[in-house]
């Protein structure tokens, strides 16, 4: 009896182990509250058919970055989080981040991964993250008021020389008609819409491992040189220079406006909220041709020290969205998939339009940077006064002049020793 009592015993304990080994795990995400949305709706999927569980936090976008610092310091941080690109090199370069490069290079399609993804995951030879929700910037224009000024509706401008020349003829159509809305308030907006032209002529006002500045270029003149001109003739909305991202998706959509610098998403935006704009879209040109993008939107990265257990998770998550199915959902939902040789799956049944943003998405490029907020986007930061200067004061050389000197201090600063 006492033996029988004691094999009971035995096998219910092992009975627990395999249980306790058995049980499901929990990963827990941050995500900025602009991406929400798009990220419960995949979770939901995910925990439908799996056993393991994805929760997924909500933080303002403002918040994310030093929230999940203060967490990081405080040895509080959640297993993963989904955040914008931009900022994944601060995070990799102070060893926050769980290496993740022999499963991002191990996936069949690791390849057609978003390439600024990447990139800017990319921290001395590892990657820390993997493309989440991106999203690229382009122009849209107006074909009725490019067919009222007697422009091809049809053709896109292919350099900013022609964005120019267009502005001023629609704006030449008079009744508050205005040829361009750029949002010049905001340090995002300028980044987001205003690189791409300098790329697009093949320079940058970075270097490639984002330590240097490269501000004084022929590209960076003549772009500012051509916004000057647009708004000297009275070719830039004027709310331009103080409205937010609202003011400009209103003043495209009430057909008031001939070109709008702007992002993929407005194609989805159009169609669904005003569906009588006649629009195209296009990739940015650079001054005197090509063609690039800022890309843009979200990274998954891992909290160094995350478990095997929850790594093996958030794994098998990102590999679940990956999937040509949740493309698609994620095309539906914001209009961008994170992956580039899906275009037959992602939009078979989705406004062509989308094709466009996402065929640049493969070359877009983002700025590398340890100081991302303090170079581009403060108020008073060197990128918005070189822009709001140039543009709106028209002394180009002395923005250029105060831009290059408030990077480099800046860099001088902030680069990882």
């Amino acid at each position: 009896m006492k033996k029988w009592m004691l094999m009971t015993t035995a096998i219910a304990a092992t009975g627990l182990v395999a249980m306790s080994s058995a049980r499901a795990e929990e990963l827990n995400l941050w995500v900025r509250t602009s991406s929400a949305g798009v990220l419960e709706k995949l979770v939901d999927l995910y925990n439908a058919s799996h056993d393991d569980k994805v929760v997924v936090t909500p933080i303002t976008a403002e918040q994310m970055v030093p929230k999940l610092g203060t967490s990081i310091a405080a040895g509080a941080a959640p297993d993963g989080a989904v955040l914008d690109l931009i900022y994944l090199p601060t995070f990799a370069a102070t060893d926050s981040l769980e290496d993740m490069t022999d499963f991002i290079k191990g996936l069949p399609y690791a390849d057609a991964l978003s390439p600024s993804h990447i990139r800017l995951a990319t921290y001395e030879g590892k990657v820390y993250g993997v493309p989440a929700l991106p999203d690229a910037s382009i122009i849209a224009y107006n074909k009725d008021l490019f067919t009222a000024a007697g422009l091809d509706p049809e053709k896109a401008p292919a350099s900013l020389a022609e964005i120019a020349e267009d502005a001023k003829k629609i704006t030449a159509l008079g009744n508050d008609t205005y040829g361009l809305f750029f949002v010049a308030s905001s340090g995002s907006w300028l980044v987001y819409d205003f690189t791409p032209h300098i790329w697009a002529a093949g320079a940058d006002v970075l270097s490639e491992d984002g330590r240097t500045a490269t501000i004084d270029t022929p590209a960076m003149r003549a772009t500012l040189a051509a916004y000057n001109d647009m708004w000297t003739s009275g070719s830039i909305h004027p709310t331009s220079r103080s409205g937010v991202g609202n003011d400009a998706v209103a003043a495209f959509a009430s057909g008031k406006v001939g070109i709008l610098m702007t992002g993929s998403y407005i194609v989805n935006l159009l169609t669904s909220q005003y569906p009588d704009v006649n629009f195209g879209v296009a990739p940015i040109p650079g001054p005197e041709g090509g063609a690039s993008s800022f890309a843009g939107g979200d990274t998954l990265a891992l909290m160094k020290g995350i478990s095997p257990e929850k790594k093996a998770v958030a794994e098998s998550f990102i590999d679940f969205y990956m999937q040509p199915e949740q493309q698609v959902l994620i095309t539906a939902e914001s209009g961008m998939p994170p992956r580039t040789d899906l275009a037959d799956e992602a939009y078979a049944d989705f406004d062509p339009r989308n094709l466009i943003a996402y065929d640049i998405l493969a070359s877009a490029r983002t700025p590398y940077t340890f100081a991302s907020d303090e170079l581009f986007v403060a108020r008073t930061g060197p990128w918005v006064n070189l822009l709001q200067t140039a543009i709106f004061d028209g002394d180009i050389d002395g923005a250029i002049s105060a831009a290059q000197e408030g990077f480099t201090k800046i860099l001088e600063r902030t680069n990882p020793k």
